[in-house]
């Protein structure tokens, strides 16, 4: 038995590659089912699939997954939440009310931490001694930063010091009746006003609460309304909520002994009437808002209203009054924040697309009619211009490369100030007139001239170099045409002014002096220039270099000669691969054929699309009531002392946010818990909230089988295009097109090798799954802050990866030997391995080249469906902006693309392997009654005449019948 299950393969299939045993032409005809024992395990995953699904409609709850929640991590409209949590039935909408502590934070730290209130809490004044005692004054002294400790920085700024009773009675009674709506709130949202809070919409998780309510209009407004209170019980009565610190705010006792104090000192009760009197607030009725009335209390000036019509989430915007109070203001805050514009113009927007493309819905059908013609002329067009388009691609590489190099090369170079293409035109001269004076040396057999620049400024020069800098090409000395006759070997008898040769005449007594060897020139424009020696290539910057780092430089001008080393080895690979390339440039061509002669291939991804969309859309309704069900003691139910222990920090993970996925931290103001540590007793408030979802075995179980099913849906795709292909390429010329060549492929592959397929799927599954496993576990360990752990599982992602490409490609190879063979999996995919093996070169140069025209293809099926849409657009709705319709043909143009060149790769390696196959069986029928493709006839004819294959195939059908016999 081989590893398959299947038995093993008799003697002739073992060698069915050696030349000197071949089989009969084309895909075997007398196949039989292969690997019918993954068709089982198949089926078992199936099983395994339905039972742990019906598991999850029992136990799950969808609207876990995406109902909103409130500042609890409780479910609106969900009856039964997390750790005996509220009853949210009927109260759908997620909505946002006041956080009363933090938007209080600074008013009540500038009144407690106030040198008023520091007098009366910590020193003895003239009205009595302090209210507390000298132990909890120290704590209440450095909880204000009014002494150094190590929780401060410096003094707290909460908006100025307030150095008397009377002003904090005003201040402070101001502050507060903004905030409980007894006066106009636009002072709230002014940057000039007493409570002026700038970033409120940037930090709403800050200032207000997250909370289930009964619909958006549940506003400040409507505690205003109407409403009969004398009912105190009733839960449509507008509720009062006194204002208390949490038990854990370190300002909490001094807060306590004002609000608390009834003794007739004048300055506390000054203090405690503004606490008493203002430090109420109004909340809306139980029957709109479940909660306490501290996590019910609305903000004055904001309304809310619904994100889309009919969605459960609720955004923000400015009540009427609010905006005509703060005017234009309000209005550039508005607008540079995008809070409440952002919704109501992204929908606007995204409206008006969706009309537009319903209505040019007509223009879109045509297009998408003319992309699949634009994609049926690229196939006929790739036949002709396949050699055209490969050889210029490698041109164009090999350019590339050369001037990659140069580019890095001429930046090197660069002086400062001076343009990357005049450094370029400057080196180009220097390196042709160089070579130009090399090669004239050698065939005058002379002692090349001296191109040093010796003396001042080169005065001394004695080279022959006849060209400026910039190529222009130089006059002989004393013209009268030059800008300057006087320039002559009269004059400047010592300068050895000889023909046109580049020099620097002048007196030692002269005032102006070039910098350097100059010549006049032959250009009227450009009368005369500078010269740089012959040998000098690159430029001499006296001014510095434009990359000022020496380092850097080094690194360009290695990365320069890098490229020109690879262009240069490339160069020499392609003149070795010439013939591969050629053979390549022919398997293309004949896949065109095959695509152009079998369009309804053509259905087959679509086919495949419908059922992967459906199969997805069924896994994931599945999976979804799997991942609702979050166990009960997933994060910890207790309470916790600070954030940090709750949350975690940078390095120490916390006890909501451990495991992945993570939970959530609130602060429970009106439970807290009181742990006694020793002698300690420490205040926790801080809980943790369960996350949306969570993973456990069952869904990765359920995982496991999407992955098997996706995987099996390529690969079925893959056997069935293998199979039409050595169909269509067995079948003799001049009946090409006109065999069945699909439905047969697709009879083949449910019939005989769908557990071959299966069994291939299930490999890739398996890679697959090892790979988000890692994922998984590299999500947890990064929510336990192991930052080593982290890396190592990314490292090894990678390699997974890869070794998953591999074998992709090594299956795909193997579902072609199974179309050809109708070996078993494990049989095919080693034969298709050491055909890799023994044809290495030309399996890679037919995969770079098949991504050079799968490139090309794409652009030209993208473009030609943008350009035809444009114009199909334009004369059915002239009115309509092209914008967005032009973007959804691009979108469908790809489409279309891919759907033509996935098939025409695949067509592309089956190919090969039906050459490889003619090639190693020596079997090989040309011209019009044989079957070999006009395209490859050049390489077959070589090692096989036609008829010495058909000759040496039907004596080995007779030597098969006399052994039968």
């Amino acid at each position: 038995m081989s590893c398959c299950g299947t038995p093993e393969p008799d003697e002739e299939e073992q060698n069915v590659t050696k030349a000197d045993e071949p089989k009969q032409f084309g895909p075997a005809p007398n196949r039989s089912c292969t690997d019918c024992w993954c068709l089982i395990v198949l089926a078992a995953s199936w099983v395994c699939w339905a039972v742990v699904t019906t598991m999850g409609l029992a136990d799950g709850n969808l609207a876990r997954l995406y109902q909103p929640r409130d500042y609890m991590g409780a479910y609106c409209d969900v009856e039964d939440n997390w750790n005996g949590g509220l009853n949210l039935k009927g109260y759908p909408k997620q909505s946002f009310t006041m956080n009363i502590s933090a938007i209080t934070d600074i008013i009540v730290k500038q009144m407690l931490c106030s040198t008023a209130a520091a007098q009366v809490l910590s020193e003895t004044t003239s009205f009595g001694p302090p209210l507390l005692a000298f132990a909890d004054s120290q704590a209440y002294l450095a909880s204000c930063c009014r002494i150094p400790s190590e929780q401060c920085e410096g003094t707290l700024q909460v908006g100025g010091d307030l150095a008397s009773t009377g002003a904090i009675a005003t201040v402070i009674t101001e502050k507060l009746e903004e905030l409980t709506g007894k006066v106009s709130a636009d002072n709230l949202f002014s940057p000039s006003g007493g409570q002026a809070i700038q970033d409120l919409w940037s930090e709403a998780n800050l200032y207000f609460n997250e909370v289930c309510l009964t619909s958006c209009a549940a506003n400040f407004a409507l505690v205003n309304a109407s409403v009969d209170t004398s009912d105190v019980n009733s839960t449509a009565a507008i509720r009062e909520y006194v204002f208390s610190m949490a038990p854990d705010n370190e300002l909490k006792l001094a807060y306590d002994t004002i609000a608390t104090y009834s003794g007739t000192r004048q300055d506390v009760l000054t203090i405690r009437d503004v606490v008493l009197e203002n430090f109420k607030f109004d909340a809306l009725p139980l029957d709109i808002c479940p909660y306490s009335a501290s996590r019910c209390v609305p903000m004055p000036g904001v309304e809310f209203t619904e994100l889309v019509d009919g969605s459960s989430y609720c955004t923000f915007k400015m009540s009427a009054d609010v905006i005509a109070a703060v005017g234009d203001v309000m209005s550039d805050t508005l607008e540079a924040l995008g809070i409440n514009a952002l919704s109501a113009s992204l929908m606007d927007t995204v409206g008006t697309w969706i009309g537009d493309f319903q209505t040019s819905i007509d223009a879109f059908l045509l297009v998408l009619l003319s992309s699949f013609v634009v994609g049926f002329i690229y196939m006929v067009m790739l036949r002709f211009l396949i050699g055209i388009c490969v050889w210029l691609s490698v041109c164009v590489f090999f350019l590339i490369l050369c001037f990659a190099g140069f580019f890095s090369f001429i930046t090197s170079s660069q002086c400062a100030g001076v343009g990357i293409f005049e450094t370029g035109q400057t080196i180009l001269v220097g390196a042709a007139t160089t070579t130009a004076v090399a090669i004239q040396n050698i065939i005058d057999q002379t002692t090349p001239a001296s191109e040093a620049l010796s003396g001042l400024n080169g005065g001394n020069y004695t080279g022959v170099q006849t060209y400026t800098k910039m190529g222009y090409y130089c006059a002989d000395w004393g013209l009268e045409t030059n800008l300057n006759p006087y320039y002559n070997s009269t004059n400047y008898p010592q300068s050895n002014l000889v023909k046109n040769y580049c020099r620097n005449p002048f007196d030692m007594a002269d005032k102006y002096k070039a910098r350097t060897i100059w010549c006049h020139t032959t250009d009227p424009e450009v009368r005369w220039q500078e010269c740089n020696p012959i040998g000098v290539i690159r430029p001499v910057c006296t001014n510095g270099f434009e990359v000022a780092s020496e380092e850097l430089r080094v690194v360009l001008e290695i990365l320069a000669y890098v490229l020109w080393v690879l262009a240069f080895i490339y160069a020499i690979v392609v003149c070795c691969l010439t013939d591969r390339i050629r053979l390549a440039i022919a398997v293309n061509k004949v896949a065109s054929v095959f695509v152009v002669h079998t369009p309804r291939i053509l259905l087959l991804p679509v086919i495949q699309a419908i059922f992967a969309g459906l199969w997805t859309l069924a896994w994931c309704f599945s999976a979804a009531f799997l991942l609702s069900q979050v166990p009960a003691d997933y994060v910890p139910t207790t309470a916790f002392a600070t954030y940090a222990e709750a949350y975690g920090t940078d390095t120490v993970a916390g006890k909501c946010t451990g495991t992945w996925p993570t939970g959530a931290v609130w602060k429970d103001e009106e439970n807290c818990e009181s742990i006694v540590n020793g002698t300690e007793t420490i205040i926790a408030c801080w809980r943790c909230s369960q996350p949306r979802y969570s993973f456990d075995w069952r869904f990765w179980v359920s995982f496991f089988n999407y992955l098997w099913n996706s995987a099996l849906n390529i690969a079925l795709g893959q056997l069935i295009i293998a199979g039409a292909v050595c169909v269509w390429f067995f079948t003799p010329n001049n009946e090409k097109g006109s065999r069945k060549a699909f439905m047969t492929s697709v009879y083949n592959a449910f019939r005989y090798h769908l557990g071959s397929v299966a069994f291939g799927a299930f490999i890739i599954a398996v890679i697959q799954l090892i790979r988000y496993l890692l994922k998984y576990y590299e999500k947890q360990a990064k929510a336990q802050k192991n930052r080593i752990l982290v890396c190592i599982l990314k490292v090894l992602q990678c390699f997974i990866w890869c070794f998953e490409k591999c074998v992709k490609f090594l299956n795909k190879n193997a579902y072609i030997q199974i179309a050809l063979y109708g070996t078993p999996f494990c049989t095919s995919a080693k034969k298709a391995f050491f055909l890799i093996l023994r044809n290495a070169l030309r399996f890679g140069t037919i995969a770079i080249l098949g991504s050079v025209i799968h490139i090309i293809g794409i652009m030209f099926i993208v473009a030609g469906t943008g350009i035809i849409g444009y114009f199909i657009l334009s004369g059915l709705h002239p009115n309509m902006a092209p914008a967005i319709p032009i973007l959804i043909y691009l979108m469908l143009g790809y489409t279309v693309a891919r759907l033509f060149t996935s098939i025409f790769e695949l067509a592309v390696d089956t190919t090969l392997q039906c050459f490889l196959c003619c090639e190693e069986l020596n079997i090989a029928e040309l011209g019009d009654d044989g079957f070999v493709p006009s395209q490859l006839e050049p390489w077959l004819d070589k090692s096989q005449p036609p008829e010495k294959a058909s000759e040496k195939k039907v004596a080995d059908d007779e030597e098969k019948a006399a052994a039968r016999a």
